[in-house]
C-alpha cells in the first residue's frame, strides 16, 4: 500500500516471503521435538505373544494294558534246609580296654631295655676292646652305657696291622639316640692314622642309638670311648 507521498507502509514481498518460510521450518521443527518428547516420555508396553494349544490323549491303538508282576522263583528246599542247619558263628565282643591287632607297639621299658644289654653280653659280642664313659656325673644307667658300647663293638674293625694302638672318641648324643658332633681326642690316642679314622667310622656306624632314659632330664648326653686293637 502507497501512500500518496510515495512510501510504503508494512513489509516489502521478500521479506514476508522469508518470514513464512522461517515461521514454517520453526514449527516443523518444534513438532518434531514434540514427538520426539512423547515418544520418549510415555512407556512402551510389551505383549509377549500366546500360542493356544489343546492337548489331545492318546489314540486308543496305542494304548497297551499295564504290565503285570512276575511272581518271584521259589527257593529250593534244599538250599533252606543246608541254611538252616548251619550252626551260627557267635560274634564276641572286645573286651573293655583291649587294643586291636594292628596297634602300635609299645616302646620297650627299662627293664626290657636291661634284659636286652644282659642278652648281648651273654651272646659274646667282642666289647673287651671298648670302653664307654661319660663324664656327666649325674647319669646313673649303666645299662645304656651297655648298650652303647655293644652296638660300637658290632661295627668296631680295627686295621689287621694295629698293635698296641688306642685311640679316644668324644660324641654328643641327643635325647632321641641320633649322634651329633664326633671328634678325636688326639692328646690321648695313638696308632696310624687309618686306625684312628677306623675309631670315628665305628661311631659314625653305629648311629642312631637307642633313645636315652626317660629319666635323665638332660637333652644330651656326653660319651667318651676308648678303642683298642684286638
Amino acid at each position: 500500500m502507497k501512500l500518496y507521498s510515495g512510501k510504503r507502509i508494512g513489509q516489502s514481498a521478500s521479506e514476508l516471503r522469508r518470514a513464512i518460510v522461517f515461521s514454517f521450518f520453526l514449527h516443523v521443527i518444534v513438532a518434531l521435538a514434540a514427538v520426539f518428547l512423547y515418544i520418549a516420555a510415555v512407556p512402551k508396553l510389551y505383549m509377549p505373544p500366546f500360542y493356544q494349544v489343546k492337548l489331545v490323549g492318546l489314540p486308543a491303538d496305542l494304548s497297551q494294558p499295564p504290565l503285570k508282576e512276575e511272581p518271584a522263583p521259589e527257593k529250593p528246599k534244599a538250599a533252606e534246609k543246608a541254611k538252616k542247619a548251619a550252626p551260627k558263628a557267635k560274634r564276641t565282643a572286645p573286651k573293655k580296654g583291649a587294643l586291636p591287632e594292628l596297634s602300635r607297639q609299645k616302646p620297650a621299658s627299662e627293664e626290657e631295655k636291661r634284659k636286652e644289654a644282659g642278652e648281648q653280653q651273654k651272646a659274646g659280642s667282642k666289647t673287651e676292646s671298648v670302653a664307654v664313659t661319660t663324664p656327666q656325673q649325674e647319669f646313673k644307667f649303666g645299662w645304656y652305657l651297655a648298650l652303647v658300647r655293644d652296638k660300637i663293638g658290632q661295627n668296631w674293625r680295627p686295621p689287621p696291622d694295629a698293635r698296641d694302638a688306642k685311640a679316644r672318641v668324644i660324641f654328643v648324643v641327643n635325647r632321641s639316640g641320633w649322634v651329633g658332633d664326633v671328634n678325636l681326642d688326639a692328646e690321648h690316642s695313638s696308632g696310624t692314622f687309618g686306625f684312628q679314622q677306623a675309631a670315628i667310622r665305628a661311631i659314625r656306624s653305629s648311629n642312631p642309638f637307642p633313645p636315652l632314659p626317660e629319666e635323665f632330664s638332660k637333652q644330651s648326653l656326653d660319651f667318651s670311648v676308648d678303642l683298642m686293637a684286638e
